[in-house]
């Protein structure tokens, strides 16, 4: 595990709030005796106080910064080893270093604080103004134990802190995205009531052309306010809000699903949309949802499936279920991919150039869920990709 945490003023935030350190200090400060037990971030080019419990006079907060180059921590960056001695005056090795004098101690021991990816984290020094005998054995084998329960606690907190992070950055990133989706949609309703009229007008006109003009043009806003409804629908479930939903006794449900599918014929004419509805009525349901969840189903059959094949649009109720189903045949979808396609964003752009936001299937979802029904999905060469919704069709149950 990489170190998360770049910034080392955000380091020393993390070590502060780590509720062992204060009690692994004092333990050390107790069993060794001596008056001076700190934590250090140290680099190639800074040492810096962590934590820090100061009984020697010292002066060191967490936060102080001291020169490297004077301190016994820098050999460790290259040879992470621990240094212990009793007393700088009289050890052979250490009676010229410069930190004894400088910093005021005679005895001294510290270890190195490695993370879980062998990376060099800084050091755990413990410290006192005059001789302590404490090179021996046990007390290396709890200063070195000590620094590894450290280091296993900054790799467990900075892995926290860079999963809050990405989960904040992520909420953030969703909540802009929602808000523009919403502005759009809003801001479009407008331009698409302009369209709506314009090809009203278009198609009344004598002139066979412009009559033409005029339905391409009222299918085509036709399919940009489903889009549209789309957005809409989906911000709204983004923000906690249920989907509106008006559920009645349909009596003709075949003719109202009957007339989503011909204006997916009129926008595409050159396809074979056949259907194949049998519902008869009542059915409990909301048309006005079923047409828009059939529209988006055809929608994606059209974009997914090869241009010579047919796709079927079936309607039944039997046995106490009501389903509409729409099947296409063309490239399979993975098994892998199944159980994510109903997933906002989605689309499967290896299949086809899709310049859809990825809406039409998480929507057509949520119309099931609505219904108290589910929506499923079944891809296989023979028998086609599937889908299809089943719900109750009694109120009540």
């Amino acid at each position: 595990m990489a170190l998360h945490i770049e910034d080392i003023g955000k380091q020393l935030e993390v070590v502060a709030k780590i509720p062992g350190i204060p009690a692994i200090l004092k333990l050390l400060r107790d069993q060794t005796g001596m008056r001076f037990v700190g934590l250090a971030r140290v680099t190639p080019d800074r040492w810096i106080t962590c934590a820090v419990l100061d009984e020697g006079g010292f002066g060191l907060v967490p936060g102080d910064e001291l020169d490297v180059n004077t301190t016994i921590c820098k050999a460790q960056l290259g040879e992470p080893q621990t240094v212990v001695f009793d007393d700088a005056d009289a050890d052979p090795l250490y009676c010229k270093h410069p930190a004894p004098q400088l910093y005021g101690f005679r005895s001294h021991m510290s270890a190195a604080i490695h993370l879980a990816d062998g990376s060099y984290f800084g050091s755990l020094c413990v410290l006192d103004p005059d001789p302590v005998v404490v090179n021996n054995e046990r007390n290396i084998g709890m200063l070195e134990g000590m620094a590894a329960l450290i280091g296993r606690l900054l790799d467990e907190s900075f892995a926290h802190g860079a999963t809050l992070q990405a989960l904040n950055e992520e909420k953030a990133a969703g909540f802009s995205r929602e808000q523009f989706l919403a502005v759009v949609a809003h801001d479009l309703r407008n331009p698409l009531a302009t369209m709506h009229v314009a090809s009203e007008l278009l198609t009344r006109s004598p002139d066979a052309a412009m009559g033409r003009i005029g339905r391409r043009l009222r299918s085509s806003a036709a399919r940009m306010t489903g889009l549209v409804d789309d957005l809409v629908d989906f911000a709204r479930g983004r923000a906690g809000s249920a989907m509106p939903i008006r559920m009645s006794a349909c009596q003709d449900l075949d003719a109202i699903l009957e007339h989503a599918v011909q204006e997916i014929r009129d926008i595409h004419p050159t396809r074979d949309i056949r259907s194949d509805l049998q519902m008869g009525g009542p059915v409990w349901c909301d048309p006005a949802r079923l047409q828009q969840l059939v529209s988006n189903l055809l929608g994606n059959a059209v974009t997914y499936s090869a241009a010579d094949s047919q796709i079927v649009v079936q309607g039944t109720v039997q046995d106490g279920e009501a389903t509409v189903a729409v099947t296409n045949w063309g490239n399979t979808i993975a098994p892998d991919r199944i159980d994510c396609i109903f997933a906002a964003y989605t689309r499967d752009s290896a299949l086809c150039e899709d310049t859809s936001l990825g809406l039409g299937l998480h929507i057509c979802q949520l119309i099931a869920s609505a219904h108290g029904g589910t929506l499923t999905a079944s891809s296989d060469a023979s028998a086609g990709t599937r889908f299809a919704m089943r719900w109750p069709p009694s109120a009540g149950r």
